[in-house]
């Protein structure tokens, strides 16, 4: 007798939500558990994605570090925070195996309210620097804390569904949390009278008190608890060597390729996007606190249009194979941050349509990698191989921040944008020779 798959196995929850979403939670996760798990997942990109974006402000007004060593600073600051990430995000999940998910997230969020708190209090490149590792912190709970939570909570038949509908509550997060933050910049400098620390300093430090709230609710809202089961967990070593030998695959081999240009596409955004339009509009005639507020918005215009180009994105994706949606969605990635390129006027009506090229372009790479990589791990191994892809995707974050940074000192804050288009077009003649020599099991 065969034991039920996650596919055939009864229902083993109960219903949660609008009919239609056909969601379901485990017997034992309260409504108020599940609705706390809503909240977090609302504020988690939106509050790991602003320290980035407050970074133009503070180097120019309140460090008075020169624009021509803005870029490097940034992606020096991305690199050493990717660092900390990838060291301690494992024993994040070790440990609320442990202790429960609830104290970590809400420590996390806690984190982010010091780290907002402290980081327009640095005095020097160095503080701020010791600052952002210690946010990093966080940055490696949240993340880790968040697939957690969803899993524990959803069962079998909803967990895909589940993920949706919170991966989407991220991305509106990121937009209705960031634009208010964007328009107290100008409010501020009216309420300190130009006082830029000041200014700074409130304007960070009004994150810094939403993450205290949510903090709080997190630690009263979800489960209380560790995990009831745990599946034995595997050696580091051990699971590092599975991902490896499943690259035998030469379409898993290539999503490992994939993953470290689309989390370069993502980190040369928020890394370098709103440093880039800032200092443009800076020459353009803007005062600082104006250019911070230009920039930032059409950041979050390129999430928006992101996000309203992932369901038909989607539907693309399903009805092609995912080497050629690889390949498709490099394209547009490549073409979004060339269009950047070749912009004459940044603050120009045709920005407008280049943000929402890149938009496509980010989402795209994005979620083309992670749906090819999806479909080709095995079974078995499974958790191996999406760890070592996920592995990938932080050296392409920790490449672009170094040789972006560097590379901008040299050739201008544009270099970053030219360099993942590059990496974009490799990957999208890869994808071309991988589909002739490595088709699917139906076309072979």
């Amino acid at each position: 007798m065969t034991e039920p798959t996650a596919a055939t196995a009864p229902v083993s929850g109960r219903p949660f939500g609008p009919g239609k979403l056909n969601l379901s939670i485990g017997k034992d996760i309260t409504t108020g558990n599940m609705l706390t798990l809503l909240f977090g997942s609302f504020f988690g990109i939106a509050m790991m994605g602003f320290i980035n974006a407050s970074q133009p402000y503070l180097f120019t007004e309140v460090l008075n570090v020169p624009l021509n060593k803005q870029a490097a600073l940034a992606g020096d600051l991305t690199f050493v925070s990717e660092i900390v990430v990838i060291l301690t995000i494992g024993i994040a999940g070790a440990l609320s195996d442990k202790v429960g998910r609830k104290p970590l997230w809400a420590g996390a969020f806690f984190i982010f309210c010091i780290g907002y708190f402290l980081y327009p209090m640095a005095e020097s490149v160095e503080q701020l620097t010791i600052f952002r590792m210690f946010f990093a912190l966080g940055l490696a709970i949240n993340t880790a804390m968040l697939p957690s939570v969803i899993n524990d909570y959803a069962v079998d038949e909803s967990r895909g569904r589940m993920i949706a509908v919170c991966f989407m509550l991220n991305g509106l997060g990121f937009i209705l949390l960031l634009t208010p933050l964007r328009l107290l910049l100008p409010v501020f400098e009216g309420l300190t009278d130009g006082d830029p620390v000041m200014t700074a300093r409130l304007w960070l430090w009004t994150p810094s008190l939403v993450c205290l709230i949510v903090s709080t609710v997190l630690l009263i809202g979800l489960k209380a608890g560790a995990p009831a089961q745990l599946e034995k967990r595997e050696p580091m070593l051990a699971t590092l060597k599975v991902g490896v030998a499943a690259a035998k695959n030469i379409r898993v081999a290539f999503a490992y390729f994939t993953a470290i240009v689309a989390r370069g596409d993502m980190a040369v955004l928020s890394t370098f996007f709103v440093l880039w339009l800032t200092q443009e509009a800076i020459a353009g005639g803007m005062p600082v606190g104006d250019a911070a507020g230009y920039a930032l918005k059409f950041y979050i215009l390129i999430q928006v249009f992101a996000l309203c180009w992932l369901p038909i994105l989607g539907m693309i994706l399903d009805r092609i194979d995912r080497v050629m949606g690889v390949a498709f969605a490099m394209l547009l990635a490549a073409l979004g941050y060339i269009s950047l390129y070749m912009l004459d006027d940044p603050l120009g009506p045709k920005m407008w349509f280049v943000a929402v090229l890149v938009g496509m372009g980010e989402m795209s790479a994005n979620l083309a990698s992670l749906t090819l990589i999806g479909s080709e791990a095995p079974v078995k191994g499974r958790g191996a191989v999406i760890g070592l892809f996920s592995l990938c995707g932080a050296i392409g974050i920790l490449l672009i921040a170094k040789f972006g940074g560097m590379f901008s000192g040299i050739y201008g804050n544009i270099a970053p944008f030219v360099i993942v288009a590059a990496a974009n077009v490799a990957v999208l003649l890869v994808a071309l020779i991988v589909y002739k020599i490595a088709p699917t099991r139906a076309e072979a």
